[in-house]
């Protein structure tokens, strides 16, 4: 199969597209908290049907900006 799937990995072990709760894992924070992030459009993501999917590149950018390092 060519492309990402969802269980690609960087070179860190950490997943290229991450579900809801990665992102609420990785963040430290709970599901909900998450979601609104992505409704607001805080942190960017995309949807496939129900499930949201946010790139590492998109959390990233938040972190950055989020900690006012951008």
């Amino acid at each position: 199969m060519d492309g990402l799937s969802f269980t690609d990995y960087d070179e860190d072990g950490l997943p290229i597209l991450m579900t809801v709760p990665e992102l609420a894992g990785y963040l430290g924070i709970g599901k909900n908290q998450a979601y609104e992030l992505l409704r607001k459009n805080v942190i960017k993501g995309f949807r496939i049907g129900t499930v949201w999917k946010v790139s590492r590149e998109a959390v990233g950018l938040y972190i950055r900006e989020a900690s006012g390092l951008v």
